[in-house]
């Protein structure tokens, strides 16, 4: 996008306020999520499910990666819709999608919470329960998909090509701050193990209220009616962002959906118990990710790469303390600085591909970077509950391998870019 570029002119405090409350919200229903999903299955017993295959005597028993792979098949969902979502802002308008993703949270939520109060309360079981929980979740993720995408894409209208990176450092910082708040509802696991889920649905809804209430629509920048082309995933002007998301949000996905295993079983202690320790580290990390991006991100004047470059050393040094931990204060200085890693390569990651496409199709950009999140959060959850299946700290040494290429490979090409 060049620097001549238009931009819409940038709405007052309560509009931009109810945009990062509504950014705020998408975090505190990606990590609540996070949160409680492997206690809860542990709880409905997905863990021990044995499956035959057909027409064969093979019996199969995947354990833990049964409940992953409830949250990589939700991801594959979210993959999908994320980049119809983020095409439809580009011809709708960004508020109405905003406020329909707003809304299907809370009608996702209440959902897949149905279902797993079957669960709980013994009146459906096995094979059957599973089945329906898949199909809950992936509904809810095709109905939430809409706001990230479109809120994003609505900070890059309203924000010059100099403002970029601090626009979307501040979404992400209240991104994070949602990353925060939604494992601290998991302490509330000790009334219900779906009560943290009510209490997200709630804050969805007001949130969605507010900014139908405040949040101006603005101009849709494709008025000529003609059809848009699709964005591809291999487009030559922000492939190597999309290669290197799909990494980071693998191992992302990869560490959380096994985390909460790994508290219980490292620390042993129930499942309650490790659900509000988890949730307690994930305040550490998020609180890391706000100071980096209030102390680093916001008087940053460079290029995003290089930020980029400067936050992935210190997500592989958490991998590494996280595969030795053995005790609580390894577990949380290790989710610190993987926060703080997050809270630099976040925004530039995402700041430097905007600036590769034009106003008409950011829209489409944002929902092709939604996209790779949920395909990553699809294929780390997957790996990572094979790995774990195999040894605890397999899935962390493994994250740590992969961050050494990506961190080689990014320094072979700034060099090559220099010459």
């Amino acid at each position: 996008m060049s620097d001549s570029a238009k931009t819409v002119a940038k709405p007052g405090f309560k509009a931009m306020f109810s945009l990062y409350l509504a950014m705020m919200s998408v975090g505190m229903g990606q990590t609540v999520v996070f949160a409680i999903l492997p206690m809860l299955g542990r709880e409905l017993h997905l863990d021990l499910l044995v499956f035959q295959l057909p027409f064969s005597d093979i019996v199969i028993e995947p354990r833990e990666m049964v409940i992953t792979s409830l949250s990589a098949l939700t991801a594959f969902a979210f993959f999908i819709a994320a980049p119809i979502w983020g095409r439809l802002s580009d011809r709708w308008g960004r508020k109405p999608l905003i406020i329909m993703g707003l809304f299907g949270y809370v009608i996702g939520t209440l959902t897949f919470n149905g279902v797993a109060y079957l669960g709980l309360s013994g009146a459906m079981m096995g094979t059957a329960l599973f089945s329906c929980l898949i199909i809950s979740r992936a509904f809810h993720a095709v109905v939430m998909s809409p706001t990230h995408p479109a809120a994003a894409a609505y900070m890059v209208d309203v924000t010059s090509v100099h403002e970029r990176t601090k626009g979307m450092g501040k979404l992400q910082a209240f991104n994070q701050l949602g990353v925060m708040l939604g494992p601290a509802l998991a302490w509330f696991v000790s009334i219900n193990y779906l009560a943290p889920l009510y209490i997200q649905a709630g804050v969805s809804l007001i949130v969605g209220i507010l900014v139908w209430r405040y949040l101006p629509a603005i101009p849709i920048s494709n008025t000529s009616g003609k059809k848009q082309l699709k964005l591809s995933y291999f487009d030559p002007r922000y492939r190597l962002f999309m290669a290197v998301g799909f990494a980071i949000f693998s191992l992302l996905g990869m560490v959380q959906q096994t985390l909460g295993f790994y508290f219980q079983d490292i620390l042993a202690v129930d499942g309650v118990r490790a659900a509000q320790l988890f949730s307690s580290a994930m305040v550490v990390s998020s609180i890391a990710i706000l100071g980096a991006q209030f102390l680093v991100v916001r008087r940053y004047s460079g290029l995003p790469m290089r930020l980029l470059r400067f936050g992935l050393p210190f997500m592989l040094l958490s991998y590494v303390l996280l595969a030795n931990a053995s005790a609580l204060w390894m577990l949380y200085l290790s989710m610190g600085l993987f926060g703080f890693g997050m809270g630099l390569t976040g925004p530039s990651f995402t700041a430097s591909a905007t600036m590769a496409v034009e106003s008409h199709e950011q829209g489409s950009l944002a929902g092709l970077i939604g996209a790779i999140a949920g395909l990553g959060f699809m294929f780390g959850p997957l790996v990572g509950g094979a790995l774990y299946r195999i040894s605890p700290s397999y899935p962390y040494w493994f994250a740590a391998i992969v961050m050494v290429f990506i961190i080689l490979i990014l320094s072979f090409l700034e060099k090559s870019w220099k010459k």
